[in-house]
């Protein structure tokens, strides 16, 4: 095990019926105004909406908008949102909404507090040193960005979808309802758990020898998406269901995974998703389902141990060498990305075999990346090749 540091500095309010356990907080911190940075019409099917906003009338902080934000979170709408906030009067801002609308407001909070143009934190160019604090309202489970300092946006006219990290972007709090989640629909919920699942799969399959105990906390919370998943198509509404499912997307990505570890994760299968993303408007968690089982199929030849370990843990896989195993355990995980109906190959996504070519020029743009193997162009080439 690594040396590390960690600290996740974000306060968690979870449960039924506690959104108006946030109004003592902004209360607290003397907020007076927040920008609220929502999506569309799950927004108020799930009844946040409305708890959300009655919540801050009763309290008396005004809650100007920007609506409207998209999966796969786009630039332009990030600016849209730091122009209403540089008009004047917000103290805070407060997504309700996924993965998406937090990381729009994350973005929001970084380039509120800055001269030049947000994209700039995107590129390098500049560094993220202040921002307005973040209370969110969490919707849908998936990325963890309700508890984590990470904001991915895409910006279509550079052809990229990349993402920044400063401390200063944690939610100061967040509230996870689980009822919230009863009425997403059937594939979003599949794809927020092929997301949590990557989350992890990311970590446990790195190449790191050194961290048993936080690999054996992984393999835990992976059989609890494989059991939570199906029951949650079978039944939307299943509270127990929806709250492990709610906590899991919030441990994910939040940090706690990566402790001790070498790399942090192997985020390849991110990066390559992303492009899909990005091209072709393909959802997150759909782009995971096929790329996970490619670029492991591409690498366990060379890395074993690492998959077998996860047949073992997960899969009850015992039988053969590591080799055997290691298969066996990705066909058993494709299989079951199947059995959720989630796609396995850019085939079912409506991609031509063409498109592989534009896919890999994308996704090499952010070269170098991986842990288990450090990916070149030739390797990024073939793991589209096989998820074709």
């Amino acid at each position: 095990m690594q040396n590390f540091f960690w600290h996740n500095p974000t306060a968690v309010i979870f449960g039924k019926d506690t959104v108006k356990e946030l109004a003592d907080h902004l209360k607290a911190a003397n907020v007076k105004s927040v920008l609220l940075v929502y999506g569309g019409k799950g927004t108020f099917k799930s009844g946040a909406y409305t708890q959300v906003t009655e919540m801050l009338t009763k309290a008396g902080i005004s809650f100007p908008e920007v609506n409207d934000v998209k999966p796969n979170p786009l630039i332009d709408k990030v600016r849209e949102g730091i122009a209403r906030v540089k008009a004047g009067g917000i103290d805070a801002i407060l997504p309700v909404g996924g993965g998406s609308a937090f990381d729009t407001a994350k973005a929001i909070a970084a380039g509120s507090c800055y001269s030049g143009d947000v994209w700039d934190f995107f590129e390098g160019k500049a560094k993220i040193t202040k921002a307005l604090p973040i209370y969110g309202v969490l919707t849908a489970s998936a990325s963890s960005s309700e508890v984590n300092n990470i904001a991915v946006v895409s910006n279509p006219k550079s052809e990229l979808k990349v993402s920044i990290t400063s401390d200063v972007l944690y939610p100061k709090v967040s509230v996870i309802d689980p009822s919230f989640q009863f009425t997403l629909p059937v594939k979003q919920t599949v794809y927020g758990g092929v997301d949590i699942m990557a989350h992890i799969l990311e970590r446990v399959l790195d190449g790191d020898e050194g961290s048993e105990l936080i690999d054996d906390q992984c393999y835990a919370l992976l059989r609890t998406m494989i059991r939570v998943i199906p029951d949650l198509i079978d039944d939307p509404k299943n509270y127990d269901a929806r709250a492990d499912y709610a906590m899991a997307g919030m441990i994910a990505h939040s940090g706690f995974f990566s402790m001790g570890r070498i790399a942090r994760g192997d985020f390849s299968s991110h990066k390559l998703g992303h492009s899909m993303s990005l091209l072709f408007g393909v959802a997150h968690g759909a782009s995971l389902s096929v790329i996970m089982p490619a670029w492991s199929r591409y690498l366990y030849e060379d890395n074993p141990v690492p998959f077998a370990r996860l047949g073992e843990n997960v899969f009850d896989i015992y039988d053969g060498e590591d080799e055997d195993k290691a298969l066996e355990a990705i066909e058993t995980l494709e299989d079951f990305f199947r059995d959720i109906n989630a796609p396995t190959t850019l085939r079912e996504l409506g991609l031509k075999e063409d498109d592989i070519e534009k896919l890999a020029e994308n996704a090499c743009k952010v070269l170098p990346f991986g842990a288990l193997k450090e990916l070149n162009e030739e390797d990024v080439t073939e793991i589209y090749k096989l998820a074709y």
